[in-house]
């Protein structure tokens, strides 16, 4: 008994694939139909995207001044690592060299530098910018101790602060770390809050969108039918739908990468100013993994949206 023939065998195979080639058409044709229906209704489909895209920007500013708050920590981390210490008006030499020499034995300082009375004082004229601070009957100011510890740690600094707690030649003591701590406690509210707003306004989308893919399926409703009657499946019909409702999230979400990036741009004078005004220079930007984030946020509702519309109304549609 002879095997196929090679045309048989060809025929075979281009069979076989023939459902997967259909497949693949049909998801061309319905990209090819998502974009035509853009262009061929302008006004009513981009009304949408915009509408998406400034209720999208919202949470994308909200995590864009979290992401500005973050960079302003990153510069200002050296703050964390030193300590300003302030000795009491009444310690002699021998007690500052005391305490110069525990300091040198603490794993947790680095380095230290010694700032006479004289010297701040010399310092603090140039900074004010006020003559005849030299000519004070008695410099009111303490000796100082500058340290640079070997890190930044939470945990270094308090166990430093202990001990110098029991040096009776240290009145005081300031660290930079506590206004650190402070500004990311403030990112992280920032981060959440817009979180938070990305997940409530994400429903909003949800409903917008669903509002026009539902119009879109009371014109198609003929078709649907049609398409039922002949047997068509409920994800052939819905497909169409999903490639509306992800190409209109997705614009939705460049549109909010434009507006934020366009609020970044008008607001960068001032913050540039504010950040200058703290010895800190910083050039605001929008963080690329935003634009991404509000892309795939964008599609990704789109898509949600159109799942949940189309199978509630094309289930209805579908029925005789």
């Amino acid at each position: 008994m002879s095997g196929p023939t090679p045309s048989e065998a060809r025929g075979t195979r281009e069979k076989s694939r023939h459902p997967l080639a259909a497949w693949r058409r049909h998801h061309r044709h319905c990209l090819r139909g998502a974009l035509a229906r853009l262009i061929r209704r302008p006004l009513g489909a981009w009304a949408t995207i915009l509408v998406l895209g400034v209720v999208l920007s919202l949470p994308a500013l909200v995590m864009t001044l979290g992401h500005q708050v973050e960079r302003l920590g990153t510069i200002w981390t050296s703050d964390a690592a030193r300590m300003d210490l302030y000795l009491a008006p009444e310690t002699d030499q021998d007690e500052r060299d005391a305490l110069r020499d525990w300091l040198d034995r603490q794993a947790a300082v680095a380095e230290q530098r010694v700032i006479s009375p004289d010297t701040g004082l010399e310092a603090l004229s140039e900074r004010l910018r006020m003559e005849g601070l030299d000519d004070l009957e008695s410099n009111p100011l303490p000796w100082v101790i500058e340290l640079t510890l070997s890190d930044a740690k939470p945990e270094t600094r308090l166990t430093l602060a202990e001990g110098l707690r029991e040096q009776p030649a240290v009145a005081e003591f300031s660290s930079g770390g506590d206004w650190i701590e402070r500004l990311e406690q403030i990112r992280t509210f920032i981060d959440e809050l817009g979180w938070w707003l990305l997940m409530l306004l994400g429903l909003t989308v949800v409903f917008v969108v669903g509002n026009t893919l539902r119009l879109e399926l009371h014109e198609r409703r003929r078709e649907i039918a049609l398409i039922a009657l002949i047997g068509g499946t409920e994800r052939y019909m819905l497909r169409p739908l999903l490639y509306d409702g992800t190409l209109t999230g997705l614009l939705g979400g460049l549109v909010a990468s434009g507006l934020v990036s366009l609020a970044v741009s008008v607001t960068a004078g001032p913050i540039e100013r504010f950040a200058a005004s703290y010895g800190t220079a910083i050039s605001p930007q929008v963080d690329p993994g935003l634009v991404l984030l509000l892309m795939a946020a964008g599609a990704l509702l789109g898509w949600l949206s159109a799942q949940v519309i189309g199978r509630f109304y094309i289930g209805r549609l579908s029925t005789p």
